[in-house]
């Protein structure tokens, strides 16, 4: 593990990555002579908030706990008693209550000893029992990712009926992170993966943000443990210089706190979370971050806060703003997030009330004794964990929940101030659903913000929806074309497919009608062969199959209407082989749900296979983009019935091969040039093109999927001494 001297400054301590919660027995257990000091240490924690009867029930359960696994060692050579111990000692730092406590220390009894839920329930009572029970591991078959999947659902469920559940299991992943070493290097990179793909955002989205930044700096220190040195290295090397910087800027913000009569100070807070997503998400420079520090300041109210940020946006020539408060993160993490500049470098400043503070790092814990913001979003992310459970396939939840947990999030509001949680995209129909069945199923239409919109408009943060709602409204299958959640989507077909089989005929022929009035052509214009083109792509025998199909949702209609315009305008997507994104153009096996149309990959984001993708109806067939196009969004906007979401098939029988351009910032020499192209065509990338000028360097690169490019830019960042490396659309 990487050390500094622990005289040093705060960052450089903590780049050690010791759990923030953790007393030494979490991390140094190994050095004491006896359990029986693990347990006083975690009854000095323990008295600092909980009666005396209290802390002999916590001690009662260790005693036992201590039996249960008397004999048991961990991988490290501990007696295994030393996990649930530091479990434990975790959540009193957190101020758990007595149960979370005991459930702790037992919480590996039922999976690892034979001790039954029946005798903890003697022992220690029903709801002790049950949040062990729910943390207990399942085993459905010899297959290791089923038993994942089962268990990760036995969790949600858990955790529905009692978020201290989750509390727990973070807890426990967070001591367990921090002993990896122990761990045979590929075993610690399949559990720092795990970590980093589902119990940190689940930690974000329940509002324990200290445990979820030492998990992920944890995962970063065993995913990519070369560029985790290096980046600690370099700010251990430039620790003098770092130091006057950050007196410079601490001298400057407290000047301006001082004259303008405001209560708080700045107080150096650990940004190594911020750099390393910089580092190893974002590809910023080292130069960059070397010269980026972060303060945070408590202050007495919000009108507080957005003086301070007004009075030192004045005085830089750079500054940038974003409002947390009246916009919350996930989790109903509140705060003024100001970046400001000189020629000392870049500063981020949080600015926050100490009850924001408070419910940034404790969240869910709190309770009601938390900001109503934090407890309306954890609802709502609790609501939307319990919408994924799939009762018949853990697998299937366990797919959704990746989804849900890596899919950018909205937050949007009722008249009433009730908080929904949406993925971004999601239109006034998602949140109709989302609000209730009735609104969804009864909407006609709209009010954002109190404008009358149409139900496809897409949504964003902090607006307030009303629905306007008719009791003879039902929902039509357009509607399928521009809804972004699972939930809207099962409610949608579920209505379609239990109509009136007249009606479903009906139905579907306006549906195709209305798609087609789009491009001003009628259901009539269509000649025989039209149909029997369409009907042959369908591989059905008549209009009033390919009408029901509509109808009940199995088939938008808004592909038929491209479908139908591609064959009558005879325009056909280009061959020209010299171009690989051209040559993709022809692959209709990639995209799930669009055999036999025209697909084509837009230029301006030029999408690659696992980006997050969305496709645009045009009268040349489907142009695939990347979610967060801004050629898309503008199109999203303007005619959101013509944009439809998009899955990449889950396996192809083709090896495609994407274009990738990146923008390195800086020139490259002739031999960096030889080596990289050496390096790409080791990782069996492709190169197409690379070009050097006065500053910068620009490559086109082919590779397999996102995942392949992300692992090219890390290798030819550790190759090139670390720019800054960007990819871009051309």
């Amino acid at each position: 593990m990487i050390t500094a001297p622990p005289d040093r400054d705060l960052e450089l301590n903590q780049a050690r990555v010791q759990p923030i919660f953790s007393s030494s027995s979490a991390t140094s257990a190994t050095d004491r002579s006896s359990l029986s000091n693990l347990s006083e240490v975690l009854r000095a924690t323990l008295e600092e908030y909980l009666l005396e009867a209290q802390i002999t029930q916590v001690m009662a359960a260790c005693a036992f706990a201590e039996l249960a696994h008397l004999g048991v060692v961990r991988k490290s050579g501990e007696p295994y008693i030393v996990h649930p111990i530091a479990v434990a000692e975790i959540l009193g730092r957190m101020r758990l209550d007595t149960e979370s406590l005991v459930a702790a220390l037992l919480h590996d009894v039922i999976e690892d000893t034979e001790i039954s839920k029946e005798e903890i329930i003697q022992r220690f009572g029903q709801i002790v029992a049950d949040l062990v029970d729910g943390l207990t591991k399942l085993t459905v078959s010899n297959n290791k990712n089923d038993n994942k999947a089962a268990t990760l659902r036995k969790i949600l469920i858990a955790t529905l009926n009692d978020p201290r559940v989750i509390v727990i299991k973070l807890a426990d992943r967070l001591h367990n992170m921090s002993t990896l070493s122990a761990l045979k290097p590929n075993r610690r990179q399949e559990i720092a993966s795990e970590t980093l793909n589902i119990f940190v955002p689940i930690a974000r989205l329940v509002g324990v943000n200290d445990i979820a930044d030492q998990l992920e700096l944890y995962c970063y220190q065993n995913l990519e443990p070369e560029l985790f040195t290096r980046l600690h290295l370099e700010l251990e090397g430039h620790y003098d210089e770092r130091l006057l910087a950050r007196q410079h800027w601490a001298d400057a913000i407290e000047h301006f706190i001082i004259t303008n009569g405001l209560h708080g100070r700045p107080k150096s807070i650990n940004n190594d979370i911020m750099l390393y997503q910089r580092f190893l998400n974002e590809h910023t420079d080292l130069h960059t971050l070397l010269h980026t520090h972060a303060y945070e300041i408590e202050l007495e109210s919000i009108a507080e806060c957005d003086q301070l940020a007004n009075v030192v946006r004045d005085h830089f020539i750079w500054s940038q703003l974003t409002d947390h408060i009246r916009n919350p993160l996930p989790g109903g993490n509140q705060a003024l997030l100001l970046s400001i500049s000189d020629e000392r470098g870049r500063l981020d400043i949080t600015l926050r009330t100490r009850l924001m503070r408070e419910t940034a790092q404790l969240g869910v814990v709190l309770g009601e004794t938390g900001l109503q913001s934090s407890r309306s979003a954890i609802q709502a992310s609790l609501r939307n964990l319990g919408e994924l459970i799939d009762k018949d396939c853990a697998t299937n939840t366990f797919d959704a929940l990746l989804d849900y947990l890596h899919r950018e999030k909205i937050s949007v509001y009722t008249k009433d101030g009730d908080l929904h949680e949406l993925p971004q995209g999601a239109t006034a129909v998602d949140f109709a659903y989302a609000a209730s069945l009735y609104l969804g199923n009864h909407a006609v239409a709209a009010k954002v913000d109190g404008v009358a919109c149409p139900l496809a408009t897409p949504l964003v943060s902090g607006q307030k929806v009303e629905i306007i709602t008719d009791d003879l409204a039902t929902p039509n299958p357009d509607w399928l074309g521009f809804v972004n959640t699972g939930k809207a989507r099962r409610a949608i077909q579920h209505v379609l497919k239990t109509s009136n089989p007249t009606d479903r005929l009906t139905l579907g022929q306006q549906a195709l009608n209305r798609a087609l009035q789009f491009y001003q052509l009628d259901v009539r214009d269509l000649s025989d062969q039209d149909w029997h083109d369409v009907l042959a792509w369908q591989k059905l025998k008549t209009k009033a199959q390919l009408f029901e199909k509509i109808a009940v949702g199995a088939l938008l209609p808004q592909l038929v209407a491209t479908r139908l315009l591609s064959q009558l305008s005879k325009l056909k997507p280009s061959t020209d082989a010299k171009s690989q994104l051209q040559a993709l153009n022809q692959s209709n096996n990639l995209i799930a749900g669009t055999d036999g149309l025209d697909v084509r990959y837009a230029p301006c984001c030029v999408p690659i296979l696992g980006d997050p993708i969305d496709g645009h109806l045009t009268r040349r067939g489907l142009v695939v983009h990347r979610s967060r196009c801004r050629n898309l969004i503008h199109e999203l906007n303007r005619h959101p019935e013509n944009v439809v979401h998009l899955h990449w098939q889950d396996s192809t029988d083709t090896d495609p091969r994407f274009p990738a351009h990146l923008k390195i910032d800086r020139a490259l020499t002739d031999d960096e040039s030889t080596e990289l192209i050496y390096l790409i065509r080791h990782f069996q990338g492709g190169v197409e093109r690379l070009e050097s000028h006065e500053d910068s360097s620009n490559l086109s690169v082919l590779v397999r999927d996102r995942n392949h490019l992300a692992r090219l830019i890390q290798e030819m960042r550790i190759l090139l001494d670390f720019p800054s490396v960007t990819r871009f659309g051309v």
